[in-house]
């Protein structure tokens, strides 16, 4: 008889993560292509900081997604992600002009949806669903700088 994963996550030492169940869920394109030109509109209004802002949210996504489906991490990754998530927080607030950093908060729960969205999907898809809403971010955020002329200027002081 095979143990239930409730069995088995009793018999792992704390502190290792557990087998994730088979997914069986197909990747949700549409969400992340809606998810993506969302990112990518409000994009030109945060500067440079979009790019820091999308791997902040997929790393908070991430780590929402483990607590749900009951993934434990060492304490060197939660480490290593409080680290990523302080240094990131920074830099966008750095590369924004403030003010970019704080319209770029949008795009840092935009991203950490995404994450929650393609949950379900193996980790081969994951990674494309990733690669897929950075593509549309930047191809829309490229798209209205310079074909559209849109001009942001942000004035402080």
């Amino acid at each position: 008889m095979e143990p239930t994963q409730a069995q088995a996550a009793q018999a792992s030492p704390p502190g290792q993560a557990l087998a994730a169940p088979a997914a069986t869920e197909r990747l949700n394109f549409v969400y992340l292509g809606i998810i993506g030109l969302a990112m990518g509109l409000v994009a030109p209004f945060t500067a440079f900081a979009w790019p820091i802002a999308i791997l902040i949210g997929m790393i908070l996504g991430l780590a929402g997604v483990e607590r749900a489906s009951g993934i434990q991490q060492r304490g060197a990754v939660h480490l290593l992600r409080a680290f990523a998530l302080v240094v990131g927080t920074i830099m966008m607030f750095i590369l924004g002009a403030v003010v970019g950093g704080v319209i770029a908060l949008l795009i840092v729960g935009l991203a950490a949806f995404s994450e929650r969205v393609s949950a379900n999907a193996g980790p081969t898809d994951r990674v494309v669903g990733r690669i897929l809403i950075v593509i549309i971010t930047a191809v829309v955020w490229f798209v209205m700088l310079n074909v559209l002329k849109v001009n942001v200027n942000i004035n402080i002081g």
